[in-house]
């Protein structure tokens, strides 16, 4: 009795150093693996830790896609090279006989018949996920007993750890090779588009200008039989140019190259082309002419920031898109207040004030409200345009600062006058007005409520108020939808 009563403590003791030690173990290993995303380096270092832990002269630890049953990656530690194979064939039968659901110590002992490769003596299967699962294998322990309950226990939680950090870093290889796929289309997708505002540059010029000799020429005939056709055709042509023109803003800013290359071509056969203008019309210096025409067409807009009231500025494009759009039944009602200078390029603070005022009267039915306001936001000015339109779904509003993603079926804008209800669609102006807002520093937000009576994205509404089957006045419409865009600019 009292021999039982000496030892109890040193069980005792023996028993928290054993604690000590597994606790020890699992802090170990999982500190090593927190933070590795490469899978690669986990497996590695994993079965270096484990190895070490309990003394194991030899190990290896591999995975396999369940899907196509091959091996993805194999780590042999502590085995001569001509018994790689060998060791990974055997793996992958006892991996394919296990079928592991979850973390299992296998009781098979892997050791290879009539081979000086050492016998696997703690053998461990898991799976990651439905398309992943692994082996891993101790060999003899250098000093010691043989691997007891307690040390097959340990390893399971260690292997459980591993598991999780092979899911994260799993999750993290798919996304990364998402984004590679990504990157890969959008650079794709920019260079064909870029490709694109190039070509379209100078065919739209040649076309817009036949036109205009076009008209010239039809001027002595009954304007009822032509001038309908060359109006259309006019309106096509100005369409195809305002993308050109906001694809370019879009992908690179102002394209300078051309305009440099055509002036300064023009500059070294100045002389020989106006003598062979004056000899085939007569006319005086039409190279000075010529050279407009060129800045109009290929020259940079983009022009110094300067000092800009935006009240002021924002009334008077209000006024302006007021006289141009006067076959919309639409109010505009603008509300401003006198706010500090900011400084900014004209050029493209017009496209967003311009920009957001058509696309609210452009989703608003006729006889509804926009409203337009102008005022100060703490340090910052506030540039607010309201709509009480169809609204967007909630599928579309994440993406709609992305670039070419119309928020209706293109079919359904046509070839329209601009401010006419449904006459958008190229979907790249949000995109411009991006841009510009990360290239001069203000910011751009939007929120959105779809219409409650048409939700869906195919669902049309009749364009006026008075046709709608649901609202009865102006109050009904605002209340059911609209869109509100937030300008932002810091005061200087």
């Amino acid at each position: 009795m009292e021999m039982e009563n000496r030892d109890r403590p040193r069980n005792l003791t023996d028993e928290l150093d054993r604690q000590l030690f597994n606790l020890k173990t699992l802090y170990d290993v999982s500190h090593e693996l927190l933070g590795l995303a490469d899978v690669s380096l986990i497996l590695k270092n994993f079965l270096l830790m484990t190895m070490g832990n309990f003394g194991a002269i030899q190990g290896f630890i591999m995975t396999q896609d369940l899907t196509r049953q091959e091996k993805t990656r194999f780590e042999p530690i502590g085995f001569y090279e001509s018994d790689h194979l060998l060791l990974e064939e055997l793996a992958s039968r006892l991996l394919a006989k296990s079928a592991p659901e979850e973390v299992e110590m296998l009781k098979d002992i892997l050791r290879g018949p009539k081979s000086s490769m050492p016998e696997m003596v703690c053998v461990a299967a898991f799976k990651v996920d439905e398309h992943c699962s692994g082996l891993l294998g101790l060999g003899k322990k250098l000093i010691g007993d043989e691997y007891s309950n307690d040390d097959r226990e340990i390893l399971a939680t260690l292997v459980n750890n591993l598991v999780a950090s092979l899911k994260n870093a799993r999750y993290a290889e798919a996304l990364l090779k998402a984004l590679e796929e990504v990157r890969v289309l959008n650079s794709a997708k920019d260079k064909a588009i870029t490709h694109l505002a190039h070509e379209l540059l100078t065919p739209i010029a040649l076309v817009a200008g036949c036109l205009t000799q076009l008209e010239k020429r039809l001027k002595s005939l009954p304007p009822e039989t032509w001038e309908k056709t060359l109006t259309r055709a006019t309106r096509a042509v100005q369409r195809l140019s305002e993308i050109q023109y906001e694809v370019t803003d879009i992908m690179k800013g102002r394209e300078i190259r051309t305009h440099r290359f055509i002036s300064q071509l023009l500059a070294l056969c100045a002389d020989e082309i106006e003598l062979l203008f004056e000899e085939e019309t007569g006319g005086g210096p039409v190279v000075e002419r010529i050279r407009q025409r060129i800045d109009e067409l290929f020259g940079s807009k983009d022009a110094e920031p300067v000092e800009v009231q935006l009240d002021r500025f924002v009334t008077e494009k209000v006024e302006r898109l007021r006289s141009i759009s006067e076959q919309r039944d639409i109010d505009v009602v603008l509300h401003t207040e006198p706010v500090p200078a900011i400084t900014i390029p004209i050029d493209p603070l017009g496209k967003v004030v311009e920009g957001l005022i058509r696309n609210a009267m452009e989703n608003t039915p006729d006889q509804g409200r926009i409203r337009v306001t102008v005022g100060n936001r703490g340090k910052e000015i506030e540039l607010v345009v309201s709509d009480d339109g169809v609204g967007i779904i909630p599928e579309h509003q994440a993406h709609i600062f992305e670039g070419f993603f119309p928020t209706q079926d293109t079919m359904l804008y046509a070839s329209k006058k601009p401010f006419e209800f449904n006459a958008g669609g190229r979907g790249a102006d949000l995109l411009r007005m991006k841009i510009f807002s990360e290239r001069l520093g203000f910011k751009i937000s939007m929120t959105s409520s779809r219409c409650i009576h048409i939700p869906g994205s195919g669902d049309i509404c009749p364009g006026r108020i008075s046709a709608c089957g649901f609202c009865k006045s102006p109050e009904d419409c605002s209340r059911s939808g609209g869109t509100t865009f937030r300008v932002t600019f810091p005061v200087q």
